[in-house]
């Protein structure tokens, strides 16, 4: 007789459900990079640049992400979806990693898994996160170490055998310096820390071992490859991060900090965003849970931090992005152990049906593109467009001259290019390395790199006279008077949903030295044969 309990179908675990959709949506994310006709973006475009030449350090970010993408690359080439393709994965990761993040926050509680299942079932929906799997950007990889890092951290707090807590700070070391590499905005976590142990007395006995300083010890090691390469690069990373923040002229913009702030709620979606603060007020009246403790001390360092600076100056949306993993766990820890059943399903409802919708519509334009062009798409995916169209422009003129380097003055255009017309333009750097392509310089307008063109590739008229300039500015004539022979060749302008780009070409030669208006005193010193002329000389 076969038995009653041999036919009652044993349920899937919520680990399985969770694997289960990140698998799906993460098939339809590179479904979509594969079919679109989305072109990179410059500063994908400049990671790409970064990965043909493999180094411990660039000008404005740590090496993770020229790692990940020359590995990506090797293996399927470098077509844009090749390029992008580790960023639904490591999404995907990331899922699982908040999946473990959860378990470990909530291990005394029998729902924990229930709770990880929508904790990741949030994040894989995040409306930034369905935006970012679509690109490639330092972020992604940050947020799985960030994720694996305070998972591993938590885990350590409530080790419940040595072996289980060496084994925690072996994978939080490593997962710091790895984040440290993906960017430094990893750093928070260890503020996140720092206040977790000053509200928990279980995590206050780490001070009192070796396990925190041996953590901590193992991320610097990871990391110490990069702080040898900056320096021995005048920590160019480093003092671009004080750039970046932009703490000059007028120190108080309150409509930035709020536009800041607004955009949070888009980023991480209104109900989500708005647990976040209303959390965040129980932690301030005493009224949080020890879980919540943890979640919120080391969610709202980064938000208190880049709103700081977005009151200072300016701030990104993204910048703030490591708050997410815990606030997602911390959202999704109130919806099942909080909130009452009937709240909680409208509340999930309301929460994931909007964002696999925004999600789910971002896929089908993505992979639609050009072909459909929603009215309110196509501003934001201007800048993903029009470079090939450039490029077609271009080629002619390059065939033209065939025996000229190019020089040119913009980043952004640098970067795009030299994708877009990899295998016929090489960076000079790379030229001078034996490269095949025609080397492409960059213009240094004041002798301070303030890129990684201009500190690799800087134009240099030992090397490339006459030289072909290929300019995005407006005016050009601070580059052109630094020449004795000028020749204009000619404007090309491609306009794509509304974004018009303007190269404009002239054949230079027998440089003369830096023209700059004005004074003629730059801030840096200029190489041996790049004077300035004088003010009234040219």
């Amino acid at each position: 007789m076969t038995s009653t309990s041999a036919s009652i179908p044993v349920p899937p675990s919520p680990f399985r459900i969770l694997v289960s959709a990140v698998l799906v949506l993460t098939f339809l994310r590179i479904a979509a990079l594969a079919a679109t006709g989305l072109e990179l973006h410059g500063d994908e475009a400049q990671y790409w640049t970064w990965a043909q030449r493999l180094d411990l350090g660039y000008f404005t970010k740590p090496p993770l992400i020229a790692w990940i993408i020359a590995g990506a690359t090797s293996v399927c080439g470098d077509a844009a979806w090749c390029v992008r393709m580790p960023s639904p994965i490591l999404h995907g990761l990331t899922a699982l990693a908040v999946f473990w993040l959860t378990r470990a926050v909530f291990r005394a509680d029998q729902r924990a898994a229930w709770i990880g299942l929508w904790a990741g079932a949030i994040w894989i929906s995040l409306p930034a996160v369905s935006y970012s799997a679509l690109l490639v950007s330092t972020d992604v990889p940050l947020l799985l170490c960030w994720t694996v890092f305070l998972a591993a951290w938590r885990s350590l707090v409530d080790a419940r055998s040595e072996r289980e807590a060496w084994s925690m700070v072996l994978v939080g070391g490593l997962a710091l310096g790895a984040g440290l590499l993906a960017k430094y905005a990893m750093a928070y976590a260890l503020i996140g820390i720092a206040l977790h142990m000053a509200v928990d007395r279980d995590a206050r006995t780490l001070l009192r071992s070796l396990k925190l300083p041996v953590l901590i010890g193992i991320g610097a090691l990871v990391l110490s490859p990069n702080l040898i390469w900056n320096l021995q690069n005048e920590f160019a990373t480093v003092r671009h991060l004080g750039d970046n923040a932009n703490l000059t002229g007028e120190l108080f913009q309150p409509l930035t900090a709020l536009e800041f702030v607004g955009q949070q709620f888009g980023v991480f979606g209104p109900i989500p965003f708005a647990i976040l603060i209303w959390r965040a007020v129980a932690l301030a009246r005493g009224e949080a849970s020890r879980a919540e403790k943890f979640l919120l001390v080391v969610a709202l360092p980064p938000l208190a931090v880049v709103t700081a600076q977005a009151v200072l100056s300016r701030a990104n949306a993204n910048w703030a992005v490591t708050a997410y993993p815990a606030a997602t766990v911390l959202v999704a820890g109130w919806l099942v152990t909080q909130a009452t059943p009937r709240l909680g399903r409208w509340t999930k409802a309301l929460t994931l049906g909007p964002h696999l919708a925004v999600g789910l519509s971002l896929l089908v334009v993505a992979a639609l593109w050009p072909t459909w062009q929603p009215p309110l798409a196509t501003k934001g995916l201007a800048k993903l467009a029009g470079w090939e169209e450039m490029a077609q422009k271009l080629r002619p003129v390059l065939a033209r001259y065939p025996d000229l380097p190019v020089m040119m003055d913009d980043r952004m255009n640098m970067a795009a290019l030299l994708y877009t017309m990899r295998g016929e333009l090489v960076a000079a750097d790379r030229a001078r390395e034996g490269v095949p392509g025609v080397p492409v310089w960059a213009w240094d307008w004041n002798f301070c790199p303030e890129h990684h063109y201009e500190q690799t590739s800087r134009f240099d008229p030992k090397w490339s006279q006459p030289v072909m300039l290929w300019s995005g500015w407006e005016d050009p004539r601070p580059i052109t008077a630094s020449f004795e022979d000028v020749i204009p060749v000619g404007i090309y302008r491609v306009t794509a949903y509304g974004l018009t780009r303007v190269i404009r070409v002239f054949l230079l030669d027998r440089y003369q030295g830096h023209w700059t208006p004005g004074t003629g005193q730059l801030p840096c010193e200029p190489p041996a044969g790049q004077g300035l002329l004088q003010p009234d000389g040219g």
